[in-house]
């Protein structure tokens, strides 16, 4: 049995896949592979953004008139999904690619918390990004920020760098991605409960980036004197970004859909703050299919294949991860060079060295 390494599951986008069919191809799955492609950068751009699988017909337009943002948007994408990744690593869901989907992150069939999550980390990231790049100047629409200097900062502290543009970040991600969701809500006037709580998340993600812009200073002056203080509005890490995320995740509150085809909360153990909740909660309406085991149709992985911890109490130990399943311990030996020395003249010599160690792999 080998180990499934989690490096494999970020796939490069294969069109007309079987499970296409189970589940809708997501928009980031479609502009994740443009982090570095030049194509949208020539004058191919028209042709190439409505040959992108998975895009709505009001995505695609706007892809066409802002060519130039599309790999800022595709690496926004990337980003939110590594640090998906990096916060679930150890849990059952752990944002990862179906096998074989040719699928760039998550796919969710049903509007659960991991759904929540997703929609909230990527649209953030996608603003975090069209937000650094315009700083650098590397967007023909956008430029620094154009923040005053908050009132509580000291006079003798200047306001004068350029800073991440925020505003114009999230304003792009909120017109690109949410286009989607209106579209879809049209679409499936009878059910538009999903399109509603993904624009809640969408939504969330953008506002947590934007409470969490703060200024950032630096000292200017001889031998580290600071006789200067510059000051500029500094965007979060995508680190922290995934830690603000994940606690509101274990929190999110869930919500239904009222006879007017609103979005209401829940009464019980997720209503604690009261009806309307705040702008950076996230929100699901539907219960976690069974991450344990592979299912085609949910877009599960299940957890055969995982490594996990045995010993560890928390979701990466093998109890926890295997689901009861149980795991074999696998030995890997890896051979390397080692001890090398220099011999007159004029060669290296080195010597072979085995090294062991041991995995368990969940059954």
């Amino acid at each position: 049995m080998k180990p499934r390494i989690e490096a494999i599951l970020l796939l490069l986008l294969q069109l007309a896949h079987p499970i296409a069919s189970i589940i809708d191809v997501a928009w980031w799955s479609s502009v994740a592979q443009l982090s570095t492609s030049p194509l949208l950068a020539s004058s191919a751009a028209r042709s190439q953004c409505h040959h992108l699988k998975g895009l709505s017909p009001g995505q695609s337009q706007i892809c066409e008139l802002f060519s130039d943002h599309m790999p800022a948007v595709g690496s926004g994408a990337h980003k939110a999904i590594q640090e998906c990744q990096h916060q679930f690593r150890g849990h059952r869901w752990n944002c990862s690619t179906p096998f074989g989907s040719g699928y760039i992150g998550p796919a969710h069939q049903l509007g659960t918390r991991e759904a929540a999550f997703t929609y909230a980390i990527l649209s953030a990231g996608v603003a975090h990004e069209i937000g650094r790049r315009c700083k650098k100047g590397e967007l023909s629409s956008c430029g620094c920020s154009s923040d005053t200097k908050p009132k509580e900062m000291a006079d003798d502290f200047s306001w004068g760098g350029c800073g991440d543009n925020v505003e114009y970040g999230s304003r792009f991600s909120r017109d690109f991605i949410d286009v989607r969701e209106k579209e879809e809500s049209v679409k499936r006037s009878n059910d538009n409960g999903r399109s509603l709580m993904n624009r809640k998340n969408n939504e969330a993600g953008r506002k947590l980036l934007k409470k969490h812009t703060q200024p950032k200073c630096k000292c200017h002056g001889v031998s580290g004197s600071c006789n200067l203080k510059t000051c500029w509005m500094q965007l979060p890490s995508m680190r922290e970004m995934g830690e603000l995320l994940e606690e509101r995740y274990r929190r999110a509150r869930r919500v239904q859909i009222n006879d007017r085809g609103n979005m209401q909360f829940v009464a019980g153990a997720e209503g604690r703050r009261g009806a309307r909740g705040l702008p950076t909660d996230l929100v699901f309406m539907d219960d976690s299919p069974d991450y344990c085991r592979f299912d085609r149709s949910m877009g599960t992985i299940g957890t055969e294949g995982r490594i996990c911890k045995r010993g560890s109490s928390g979701p990466e130990g093998c109890d926890a991860l295997c689901c009861g399943r149980g795991y074999n311990t696998l030995t890997i030996e890896t051979r390397e060079k080692c001890k090398c020395k220099f011999e007159w003249c004029c060669k290296v010599v080195c010597q072979t060295c085995v090294n062991s160690s041991r995995v368990d792999i969940c059954k």
